[in-house]
């Protein structure tokens, strides 16, 4: 299975903002819509860094309540990690893993087409096993 299939099931849409948003904004925004993350986009549509959850908490312990008024560029994460459609799912579970990160924009030749979380990646691993499963019951009852 790969990201490809991923994204095929749930579509294309990212939650994007400018470095310029508050981080109360993005806190309002993962907050209402449910999400874990945000992408910053530079003035060309690049991925320019993301802002997750756990930048929050960082930016919150630094700076208080001040850590509103913050723009996202302050507390994103810069080098972000992508990965490319035709990637595995299990190429991307090791990513997620050694850079113990959540989210992983999709990106190919510089254009975003989506993004996948962990969540998306632990169903679609599960439903691969269930397929496998299946498939070898019904070999074991051909037999």
């Amino acid at each position: 299975m790969f990201v490809s299939d991923i994204l095929s099931r749930k579509g294309g849409l990212v939650h994007t903002v400018t470095p310029g948003t508050s981080v109360g904004q993005i806190s309002q925004q993962l907050s209402t819509r449910h999400i874990g993350s945000v992408l910053i986009l530079d003035s060309g549509d690049s991925v320019a860094g993301i802002v997750s959850e756990r930048d929050l908490v960082h930016a919150f312990a630094r700076h208080g309540a001040a850590a509103l008024d913050l723009e996202a560029r302050q507390v994103m994460t810069r080098d972000v990690v992508t990965c490319d459609p035709d990637d595995s799912i299990d190429h991307v579970m090791q990513l997620m893993t050694r850079g113990r990160f959540r989210h992983l924009p999709v990106v190919r030749h510089g254009e975003l087409l989506g993004l996948v979380s962990i969540g998306d990646v632990v169903k679609a691993r599960l439903e691969e096993a269930h397929h496998e499963t299946e498939a070898l019951r019904a070999y074991i009852v051909a037999g």
